[in-house]
């Protein structure tokens, strides 16, 4: 992970463990089960219709799940909690901008909004670990949905 001159501690830890905390919420088990298992735009039009769809339950959790990460990215950008930790204590982040980070330059262009999940992008893309992360995921989701898509053909 990238070089940090201080050691995590016990404050980090305890909001690593409130965010999982926050993981947990009903809610937003919700939505990290609509945006992780269920949402898989394979165009960007199927990704900006749920991302545009304002007031849709589908929309919520995306927005809900994205912004989160989003959040919990500003924290670490910002030195509030400890970027090594975060990263060996979270994947999920890294996950899903595997799975939608090529389609939020495109997004945050059309919609005016600049800044909409740049601390997301910013953590996520900042080292070379986490570079390599996003890449080996990137890999499996493409095995994964490869193999889900020729199964479907078949049946």
């Amino acid at each position: 992970m990238a070089t940090k001159s201080k050691k995590a501690t016990a404050p980090d830890a305890q909001i690593i463990m409130q965010l999982y905390d926050l993981r947990s919420e009903p809610v937003m088990r919700k939505g990290r089960d609509f945006v992780i298992g269920q949402f898989v735009p394979s165009t960007y039009e199927e990704f900006q219709s749920v991302m545009n769809s304002f007031g849709s339950e589908q929309n919520a959790y995306a927005r809900q799940v994205l912004t989160y990460w989003d959040m919990a990215a500003a924290m670490v950008l910002e030195g509030a909690l400890h970027e090594g930790l975060f990263f060996k204590c979270n994947g999920e982040l890294h996950f899903l901008f595997a799975k939608f980070g090529h389609y939020l330059p495109r997004l945050r262009k059309e919609s005016g909004n600049a800044e909409f999940l740049i601390n997301f992008e910013k953590l996520a893309t900042k080292s070379p670990e986490a570079k390599a992360r996003i890449k080996r995921i990137q890999e499996m989701l493409k095995a994964r949905f490869g193999t889900a898509a020729s199964a479907k053909a078949a049946g």
